[in-house]
């Protein structure tokens, strides 16, 4: 059901630049066919392909996901929404705050002991390991997080991680959604503060 809303707005956004499928495939790398899979909701993204596919089409990656979610203050456990999980299953994002608010926060589940692709984003990140262990590579520097631990990750620093605990690793990242859209040349949110 998400695959299906991400990959509708992602062709909106798209249709809504003029652009073609083929214009995106080349702008980003990706294949016409998986774009095509991808806006009918029979292909789920990676963080690294929604990133390519947010840059060429000049949308934030939290702008995108927002447009998903409700205006919720509080999100109980089992309501708690899946963002989107990696095809292969290996990690799971869940929205911990909906709608489009100042800060953005979601829960990432890593399942497998992969490698995951290395991004960059135009704002600050803070972690928070809840349960497992993983391996965070900041601008090439290692950082062993175990349960507890916490990282900031300053805008714009290439990042990738792996898990590096038996059991599934939890955590929490946070970042700053006006941030983002200043950074991105877009006005800040409804609601949001922009000295954030």
């Amino acid at each position: 059901m998400l695959d299906v809303r991400l990959g509708r707005r992602i062709k909106e956004v798209r249709k809504g630049r003029r652009m073609t499928l083929q214009e995106l495939s080349q702008a980003t790398g990706l294949s016409v066919s998986y774009l095509s899979m991808l806006e009918r909701g029979r292909s789920s993204p990676t963080v690294a392909n929604l990133q390519r596919i947010c840059r060429t089409v000049d949308i934030t990656f939290h702008e995108l996901l927002a447009s998903l979610e409700d205006d919720k203050l509080y999100v109980p456990k089992d309501q708690r929404r899946q963002i989107f999980q990696e095809e292969d299953g290996g990690v799971l994002y869940e929205a911990i705050s909906e709608g489009n608010r100042c800060i953005k926060s979601i829960c990432m589940t890593v399942f497998d002991q992969e490698e995951h692709e290395s991004a960059r984003h135009i704002a600050d990140e803070s972690g928070f390991v809840v349960s497992g262990s993983m391996v965070m590579m900041v601008d090439g520097v290692s950082y062993q997080l175990h349960a507890g631990d916490s990282l900031y990750i300053p805008a714009n620093s290439l990042h990738s991680f792996r898990k590096s605990s038996e059991e599934p690793c939890v955590s929490i990242w946070s970042c700053c959604n006006a941030a983002l859209e200043e950074i991105a040349g877009y006005p800040a949110a409804a609601g949001s503060h922009s000295a954030d």
